[in-house]
């Protein structure tokens, strides 16, 4: 039986004045699956993408 997992992600805020576009501030190694999807997406990763890889491979592809 295959489970399909669900990630805490933080929702889109009304003013994009905050953490978002390539200025965002690279979340900690130690940050959940969720900050490193939002700051790949963030970098211009596709969401489809982002949400099927592993936290793992958004740090190695994001984490510089």
């Amino acid at each position: 039986m295959m489970l399909r997992r669900y990630h805490d992600r933080p929702e889109p805020e009304a003013d994009s004045g905050g953490d978002s576009g390539p200025d965002a501030e690279r979340p900690a190694r130690s940050a959940s699956k969720a900050e490193w999807f939002a700051y790949a997406v963030a970098q211009g990763a596709d969401e489809a993408e982002a949400d099927a890889a592993t936290k793992q491979q958004l740090i190695e592809q994001y984490g510089g």
